[in-house]
């Protein structure tokens, strides 16, 4: 389980740095990256489940 929760963090910290990329370059004048928003509306939601879970761990373990 402890795994997981190691490699949830990675993935989380990896599409947090991709999304604030994506949307920095995107915002840069001349520089437009096809379907952006929906790119990054797709992170933030996988991102928030992401969270979710280990929130969720989080609270099990405090109740153990």
């Amino acid at each position: 389980m402890e795994k997981v929760k190691k490699i949830s963090k990675y993935v989380l910290n990896i599409l947090t740095i991709i999304n604030a990329l994506l949307l920095g370059i995107n915002a840069v004048e001349g520089i437009s990256i096809p379907y952006c928003a929906q790119i990054t509306g797709v992170i933030v939601a996988v991102t928030g489940v992401i969270s979710t879970y280990l929130l969720g761990q989080k609270a099990m373990k405090k109740e153990e």
